[in-house]
């Protein structure tokens, strides 16, 4: 039966297998081109995993490990908060175990509101992806916003771009500014991906979409719309 030690998990032997395995370790980190030391910048990498894809449970597993292992309680509270919400009441097993064994990396508070039972979502705080926006009992606010202000989706863009991974730079800017629809600064970039990679398809597609989802889309949409004819013709 498993036992809790200082690491989040552990076997009943201990001794016989090493601390960490690459279990934990998210090798598409490295397309962040981020060092392991940079403990800010790889949580950011798995984080905005998570926010494309939010029903990738190893990935969650590995930001709550990644936020327990570095005592960051805030953002172990987020972590687990979220696993809790993308899981939806299917996963209250697993959900529990996470929390006690990351009891020592919590506040008291935070335990407490993570372990209730009463069916309420617990309180977010600003690392939350997907809570409702509630952070205390008083004050409601978008958690879009939050989530966003700590996320640079150009810089990380721009650090794709810097290592020649320009499709994964437009996936980046295209989740950008589906979350945040008021920077036109992201759209601008994308655009410049686009013509310069003479993507006219996923123009095309991503255009309409996010047409679709009401994202207002700047000028220069329509002006490489004309390019990409005119290329045609």
């Amino acid at each position: 039966m498993p036992q809790y030690f200082s690491r989040l998990l552990a076997g009943p032997s201990l001794d016989a297998i090493p601390q960490e395995t690459d279990f934990w370790h998210d090798r598409e980190l490295s397309l962040f081109s981020c060092p392991s030391a940079d403990a800010d910048y790889a949580l950011t990498a798995l984080v905005f995993k998570i926010s494309r894809n939010p029903k990738d449970l190893l990935a969650h597993l590995r930001r709550i490990y990644f936020c327990y292992d570095r005592r960051l309680s805030e953002q172990l509270y987020a972590a687990l908060l979220d696993l809790m919400i993308i899981l939806d009441g299917k996963g209250a097993s697993i959900s529990r175990r996470m929390i006690q064994a990351s009891q020592s990396r919590l506040l008291v508070q935070q335990c407490q509101d993570l372990l209730k039972t009463d069916g309420q979502t617990p309180p977010a705080n600003r690392y939350s992806l997907f809570s409702k926006g509630l952070l205390a009992s008083r004050e409601l606010v978008k958690s879009r916003q939050q989530t966003e202000a700590q996320h640079d989706y150009l810089a990380l863009a721009n650090d794709f771009i810097e290592y020649s991974q320009l499709e994964q730079a437009m996936d980046v800017l295209e989740t950008g500014i589906n979350l945040q629809h008021d920077r036109p600064d992201l759209q601008l970039a994308l655009l410049e991906l686009y013509k310069s990679t003479k993507n006219r398809e996923r123009f095309q597609l991503n255009r309409q979409r996010f047409s679709d989802s009401g994202v207002v889309l700047e000028g220069e949409w329509l002006e490489l719309a004309n390019y990409f004819e005119g290329q045609a013709s």
